[in-house]
């Protein structure tokens, strides 16, 4: 098997960069394992949410260019602003394409609420969670109905809003809470239900009214409503609007526990886009080494395919962070697994957290990755830069994704600008 781009991991980065390559008409592969840590997510972007003073970052572009300042090998500093903007842009382009809308607030962060109820800003976000109407209303001081489905173990309104009154965005609204009862018999008990469950159940379109219904008087004359994640994985934008109109009022999604239907919808556009294009998607295969001989990557294995060689001119490595298994820790090391290439870290396991669980600031470990070049090429153990080699994504070292709220930024932004590089090499010229 030879591929132009062989692209190691299957979530925002990987997918970013496979998309862009096959764009361009490169032969691009995807080797992912397991479930796309989008299933996980938010199913918003987040670019640049806070600074180091835990301040809230309205202009996140502007918010870069100070931080690259102070951290000179941040992946953002490895990008450069015009790629990050570049990037935001032809991800949103990209997932439109695969028949999921995303909004941003004219170039500032806006706000998305979280399942516990806190406020938390973001860049991107589908229009069940930002568009322009809720921005008009909610600049009228709405009256907020927080709801959940019977049996419902996933979401808690009583302890969202009890946080959302926290915030300064809310602390002078009404916020009251409430309950919906889906109008279906099933033989699974209520308190089993997931999001993806009641998701189904809405894609139908057959309990609409009924639910719609419940939801307006539930609500007691509220302008808004929110509940957990739920309408609908595929029908979702058709489904939205015609609640809101049967219900007569403006209705919020809300991330839920995993599996989540907004980054499930995320994870769906994005694979949807690349095999539209021609990608080749292999799933439920792990990348389990590689020969690299004088700074060249010659093929990979895994362990799915035994001795076959998959072979490529350039490959990407965007296996994610510890929650995915792109890096491993044992009880005083951390390493990464394909290729041992080299990393940032401390090796002494009581440096490697606070002793705070929910430290705003975050835990150091969340800054260990690897270690690359300002061309985003790793280098090994040995010292051995790989050239065909890029990493992307959770995987890099020296930023820190909860604290500065990046995540999501960062996977697209050092995604997109490995796979404007491998084009700019096999092309020549401006990618």
């Amino acid at each position: 098997m030879n591929y132009d781009c062989m692209v190691i991991g299957g979530g925002l980065a990987a997918l970013t960069c496979a998309i862009k390559c096959a764009s361009e008409g490169l032969r691009t592969g995807i080797i992912s394992y397991g479930m796309s840590a989008l299933h996980f997510s938010s199913g918003s972007l987040d670019l640049y949410g806070y600074n180091p003073d835990r301040k809230i970052v309205s202009r996140p572009y502007e918010g870069i260019e100070e931080l690259v300042k102070l951290n000179t090998r941040h992946p953002y500093a490895l990008c450069g602003n015009d790629i990050i903007r570049e990037a935001m842009e032809f991800f949103r382009g990209a997932v439109a394409k695969g028949g999921l809308e995303l909004y941003h607030n004219d170039g500032s962060n806006h706000f998305h609420v979280s399942t516990m109820g806190t406020v938390k800003p973001t860049y991107f976000s589908q229009p069940s969670v930002f568009n322009e109407t809720a921005k008009e209303a909610f600049e009228k001081r709405p009256k907020i109905a927080l709801l959940a489905f019977t049996g419902y173990r996933d979401f808690y309104p009583e302890l969202a809003a009890v946080n959302l009154r926290k915030s300064t965005l809310f602390r002078n609204l009404e916020v009251i809470t409430g309950e919906v009862t889906l109008p279906i018999r099933t033989s699974k008990n209520p308190h089993e239900f997931r999001s993806i469950d009641i998701a189904r159940i809405f894609d139908s379109e057959r309990y609409l009214k009924n639910i719609a219904a419940q939801i307006m008087n539930a609500s007691q004359g509220a302008d808004f409503a929110g509940l957990p994640a739920f309408i609908g994985i595929n029908n979702y934008q058709k489904i939205h609007q015609r609640l809101q109109e049967l219900a007569g009022i403006l209705i919020y999604e809300v991330p839920t526990l995993p599996p989540s239907i907004l980054g499930m919808r995320v994870d769906n556009a994005l694979k949807s886009r690349f095999a539209a294009l021609g990608g080749e998607f292999v799933a439920g295969d792990r990348v389990v080494g590689g020969e690299i001989a004088e700074g060249v990557l010659n093929h990979v294995h895994t362990e799915n395919h035994g001795t076959t060689r998959i072979r490529a001119k350039y490959f990407v490595l965007a296996t994610g962070s510890f929650f995915s298994g792109g890096l491993v820790s044992g009880f005083n090391d951390i390493r990464e697994p394909v290729f041992n290439l080299k990393l940032f870290r401390d090796n002494e396991r009581n440096r490697w957290y606070s002793p705070r669980f929910l430290d705003t600031k975050g835990h150091p470990f969340l800054q260990y990755g690897v270690e690359t070049d300002d061309n985003l090429n790793p280098i090994t153990e040995n010292g051995e830069t790989v050239k065909n080699l890029f990493c992307a994504g959770a995987l890099l070292a020296r930023y820190n994704p909860v604290a500065e709220g990046c995540g999501g930024g960062v996977a697209v932004s050092t995604g997109y600008a490995a796979a404007k590089k491998i084009i700019r090499n096999l092309r020549g010229g401006a990618a």
